[in-house]
């Protein structure tokens, strides 16, 4: 096994990587999104597809390696302080969930929005939030403007935005 893999296994393990239902697989999309927007960089390429930001290399990380990295004793390894702070940070964001969200699409709603906030020049997006919320509705109108201003509250207080800017 190489570093990127002792790594991708540490984090999976501590992020509670899952691939067992469809909402564990866009969980699994968002966090590790989250993390590398943080400077914890995995390596894994994102793009927009219909559910947010989405990883192709990381699905089939997931797919192929998931039970190994799981199933490995990486005892004898340790991550930085840093990335074991990001990954804590981002594990927390459930803390912060509204109770009209269910888990997953909190996590999809705080990604999104930090890809359309970091990829602003290409989404035509100005510094006003309420254009970056109005791109994120037309993308996903399940979410409220309301949502969308507690989730980008969220993501300033936690440090997230500053990290991506």
């Amino acid at each position: 096994m190489n570093n990127i893999d002792i790594a991708n296994g540490i984090v999976f393990q501590k992020m509670a990587i899952s691939k067992e239902s469809f909402d564990d697989r866009l969980m699994s999309q968002k966090k590790v999104y989250l993390l590398q927007s943080l400077g914890t960089d995995l390596g894994y390429t994102y793009n927009w597809y219909v559910r947010g930001p989405y990883s192709p290399s990381l699905t089939n990380n997931i797919y192929n390696n998931l039970e190994v990295l799981l199933s490995s004793d990486f005892s004898q390894y340790h991550l930085s302080e840093t990335a074991e702070n990001n990954i804590e940070k981002v594990n927390s964001l459930i803390k912060d969930k509204k109770q009209e969200l269910a888990a997953v699409s909190w996590y999809e709603l705080l990604a999104s929005l930090l890809y359309i906030y970091n990829n602003k020049n290409s989404w035509k997006v100005d510094d006003n939030k309420t254009s970056l919320f109005a791109a994120l509705m037309k993308q996903k109108p399940q979410f409220s403007e309301e949502q969308c201003d507690y989730a980008f509250q969220v993501l300033e207080q936690k440090g997230f935005l500053l990290a991506g800017a």
